[in-house]
């Protein structure tokens, strides 16, 4: 069991300024009248000639635009955050946040579609948050990471909480509870899990 907290790319933009100037002294007058015959140098700035484009790359967004969670974010920053990805699944057909018919059961209708339940997934997927990056299994320092919110956890007393090795969320972080699934360690654990991330993130 883990839970997703975040880090957000800034967008970088790139300022020129271009400034010229020019001055002559007085020990110069006789050298100009002496090139007085030619024409005078102009700086100028020469852009592409169309159909051809700058050869400078443009920077290469890594998280394609999608938004990305942080590690210190708050529940109400979550739900702004997650908001239109959950809108794009409602406009697709799948109320994720639809009354259930039976607690922990999946209500009937288009909520449980498997057709668009996949459709709405690949349409939606863009706006869907990625992870923080201090958890996003992509980022190779994630079990360092990891590692330490679980030493962090045990400090604080969580008994059974041990690094998962199933990264197929695309998340690596700690899983709670052991093998008999213990509640106490799985409540504790989940109740100080932000507060060892924004520890370990801080150091």
């Amino acid at each position: 069991m883990t839970t997703r907290r975040l880090l957000r790319w800034a967008p970088m933009v790139l300022v020129v300024v271009l400034a010229a100037g020019c001055s002559a002294s007085k020990g110069d007058t006789e050298a100009q009248g002496q090139d007085a015959g030619k024409a005078p140098e102009i700086a100028s700035l020469t852009t592409p000639p169309p159909g051809k484009s700058s050869t400078k790359a443009t920077p290469k967004d890594p998280d394609a635009g999608r938004p990305r969670e942080r590690i210190d974010m708050t529940e109400a920053d979550r739900k702004r955050m997650y908001a239109p990805y959950l809108q794009c699944l409602k406009d697709n057909g799948i109320d994720a946040l639809a009354q259930r018919k039976e607690a922990g059961v999946l209500g009937s209708g288009p909520t449980t579609d498997p057709k668009k339940a996949k459709t709405a997934g690949k349409v939606c997927e863009p706006k869907l948050p990625l992870p923080a990056w201090e958890i996003d299994a992509n980022n190779p320092d994630a079990l360092d990471f990891g590692r330490k919110v679980v030493q962090c956890l045990k400090d604080k007393g969580v008994k059974y909480v041990e690094l998962s090795t199933d990264t197929s969320s695309g998340i690596v972080g700690p899983a709670l509870g052991g093998k008999n699934n213990d509640m106490q360690s799985i409540t504790k654990g989940m109740d100080l899990m932000p507060e060892c991330q924004r520890e370990v993130a801080g150091k």
